[in-house]
């Protein structure tokens, strides 16, 4: 299996920034093998704040990932198609980013670490800390396989088990982003 160089639920890993303190609470990725495209909504966008400079740093950050012409990750170079929309959620509590991607072959696919499989079939690794799900795949440890010839969507939610402290720290990040418009 290959490493995964992109974290789903850590939104600068798409625009290059490894550091990113700017993460999702829970992140839906489907896969379509017909028509190329990997949709990535992530829900609840959240930070962890300690000082003041958290809060500069923060609103820094996602002021570069709003901007319309922010530069995607390199490792995203050979994506046709690479759409970004910030929204607030229906209840207008928190902040969401949906990205769109195309790609050309499965190799580009190999940088969200899902490969195929000698069965033929879509794989990725499972990590149990990110309380991955699917309805769409077959979990068999250490990895997700899914039929390659349909659809398939999976769900991470890797904040979950989020020690007390952390929980104390975590901000929401729709504030920040009211801020900038």
């Amino acid at each position: 299996m290959e490493e995964i160089k992109i974290l789903f639920f850590v939104v600068g890993t798409f625009f290059g920034v490894h550091q990113s303190n700017i993460l999702s609470e829970k992140t839906t990725v489907t896969v379509n093998p017909q028509e190329k495209t990997i949709v990535i909504r992530q829900e609840n966008l959240v930070t962890f704040i300690k000082t003041e400079s958290d809060s500069l740093n923060i609103q820094n950050e996602l002021s570069k990932f709003v901007h319309p012409n922010q530069s995607w990750s390199s490792e995203l170079k050979n994506f046709s198609v690479k759409e970004k929309e910030f929204y607030k959620s229906d209840d207008h509590k928190s902040l969401h980013l949906k990205l769109s991607l195309t790609y050309s072959t499965l190799k580009d696919l190999k940088v969200f670490g899902i490969d195929m499989n000698n069965d033929g079939k879509f794989s990725m690794t499972n990590f149990p800390k990110s309380h991955t799900k699917s309805t769409d795949g077959i979990l068999e440890e250490p990895y997700w396989n899914f039929e390659a010839d349909q659809p398939f969507t999976f769900t991470a939610e890797p904040l979950t088990d989020l020690p007390e402290a952390f929980q104390k720290l975590k901000t929401k990040v729709l504030p920040f982003w009211f801020a900038l418009k």
